[in-house]
Parts: C-alpha cells; sequence; structure tokens
C-alpha cells in the first residue's frame, strides 16, 4: 500500500528518504495530521532503525534541514 500526502506542490510517500543536514539519511514511515490540521511525518533513521522521530512536514522541505534523496528505479 502507498501513501502519498501532498504537501503545497509536492508529495511525500512512505518509504521516501531524506538527507537530513549533518545527521545522515532519514526514510518516512509514517504519517499524521495533528487536531489542528497540521500536517506531520515519522521518520527513521536509515543507518540505525531503532532511531525515529516525528517532525513537520513542512521541516522535511526546509532546505537547510532536509534534502530529498534520489529516487531509487
Amino acid at each position: 500500500m502507498q501513501v502519498t500526502r501532498r504537501h503545497g506542490r509536492q508529495d511525500v510517500r512512505i518509504g521516501q528518504r531524506f538527507r537530513k543536514t549533518g545527521a545522515g539519511v532519514w526514510e518516512v514511515v509514517g504519517m499524521s495530521r495533528d487536531g489542528m490540521g497540521h500536517q506531520h511525518v515519522r521518520l527513521r533513521r536509515v543507518a540505525d532503525p531503532n532511531t525515529e522521530k516525528t517532525i513537520a512536514m513542512a521541516m522535511l522541505y526546509n532546505a537547510r534541514e532536509f534534502q530529498p534523496e534520489p529516487v531509487e528505479e
């Protein structure tokens, strides 16, 4: 099952990977919306799958924080 959420003009998908500035590569493992309607994503660190965190989806597209990894086909 592929879950996709729209953020601005870009889609965020389960399994999509992002490189965090100075902190390695993180993979989207979940998405949710809080009571005020803000979207959040749950990320798992690729190099250490026991490390997870939840952030505002908008942070994924803050170029100072995260860069999308190229999609492998």
